[in-house]
């Protein structure tokens, strides 16, 4: 271990001991690991060092690709579109447009909370880091093992979910353009074995070539959710349909659809599952902070932009399909197999919703392919901080 009174070149240029640090080394007697690499440590690396902990990882990521990453996990569009069952089937118009309001209050403070944490503690360990820090003493490896298992498993579970909900869309794509073709589960199955094969190889890429293309997957994300957002109130065919252009207010939020057999609240409870799981992803750059520059300050602030970023435009995109719906039932039981896409077909003429339905799937791509790579660097930096 090296001396924790070792000079350090900070960002700035001026030199100062690893004990000015403000963070508390992890290792008995306050150790920090010794610097074998024949160079002065940066401001990056002096934080992890007196921490404890050893870097290992390139600094290629900045501010706006961290970002990027965590807002092409995020995916709205796609993520949407796949979970649209859960917000409109359980509870309707009311619990897509209030009841993600009241979701995205826990969600924005937890990722308050996760962004303070990364400031402090800014190691490709994360969250199963923190939480062993954080734990009484004693009970911090269970609690690190508990937290980057549940975080893992909820992690490799999540791209197949992504590509999954893609392949879905392609088949149904299809079976618009082709009525009498009905998609079967093995093709839906195939369908997605081959784009986890397809994002397996992507995220095989160098650091500096993934973080070139989840930048533009995150570009292309950002871009096809506004112009969906602008595309189905401007296109829709409410009125020719003999439909006022948009569903009167009292009805989207104060009628709640009885999609399921518990009480009315429970099932505006049960739509935020479609919120959580469209949310889930403004963890990644706590992930990949020992890829980012400027970590402490990078890192949290791509968190906090990622939640807040995410649920304003989340939110709007569901008004405007709250507000545009024109039967729910159709939508929920439409031979598609896929709810976003019989939502499409009822309010769009045939040609825009299936524009809208390629944007969606394109989005979805980058989507699936960014979730892999953060499973695969989760994993990583997993068995990197069980080795430290």
């Amino acid at each position: 271990m090296a001396d924790r009174n070792a000079s350090i070149v900070s960002a700035s240029g001026r030199k100062r001991s690893i004990a000015q640090e403000p963070v508390t080394s992890v290792l008995k007697g306050g150790d920090v690991p010794i610097n074998n690499s024949g160079k002065e440590w940066n401001a990056d690396e002096e934080v992890l060092a007196a921490l404890g902990y050893k870097p290992e990882f390139k600094r290629e990521f900045t501010l706006w690709t961290t970002f990027c990453v965590s807002f092409a996990v995020l995916g709205l569009l796609p993520s949407f579109a796949t979970t649209l069952y859960y917000g409109m089937g359980y509870a309707g118009t009311a619990g897509m447009t209030w009841g993600w309001l009241v979701a995205m209050i826990g969600i924005q403070a937890v990722a308050a909370s996760m962004a303070e944490l990364c400031s402090s503690m800014p190691t490709s360990g994360g969250l199963y880091y923190a939480s062993a820090v954080l734990a009484p003493p004693g009970w911090g490896p269970f609690a690190a093992w508990v937290t980057g298992w549940s975080n893992w498993l909820g992690q490799v579970t999540g791209a197949p979910s992504v590509n999954y909900g893609t392949a879905a869309m392609i088949l149904a794509s299809a079976s618009i353009q082709n009525p009498d073709y009905v998609p079967t589960s093995y093709q839906t199955f195939l369908l997605t074995v081959m784009l986890m094969l397809i994002h397996g190889c992507m995220a095989s890429l160098p650091t500096r070539w993934i973080a070139r293309v989840n930048s533009a997957g995150s570009t292309f994300n950002i871009i096809a959710l506004v112009v969906v957002i602008i595309i189905i109130p401007a296109g829709t065919n409410r009125v020719a349909q003999g439909l006022p252009h948009f569903t009167p207010s009292s009805e989207v939020w104060g009628t709640i659809y009885e999609g399921t057999d518990f009480p009315q609240g429970v099932g505006v409870l049960m739509s935020f599952i479609g919120v959580i799981w469209t949310m889930s992803g403004y963890d990644s750059p706590f992930h990949l902070a020992e890829e980012c520059s400027n970590a402490n300050i990078a890192s949290p602030r791509a968190i906090f932009l990622t939640s807040a970023v995410g649920g304003v435009f989340g939110w709007f995109l569901q008004l405007v399909v709250a507000y545009t719906v024109v039967d729910i039932d159709a939508v929920l039981t439409s031979s598609l197999g896929q709810p976003f896409a019989a939502y499409l077909v009822q309010v769009l003429p045939q040609k825009v919703a299936l524009a809208v339905l390629s944007l969606t799937i394109i989005a979805g791509f980058a989507m699936g392919q960014v979730r892999l790579f953060h499973c695969f660097s989760l994993r990583l930096s997993k068995e990197l901080a069980d080795q430290s």
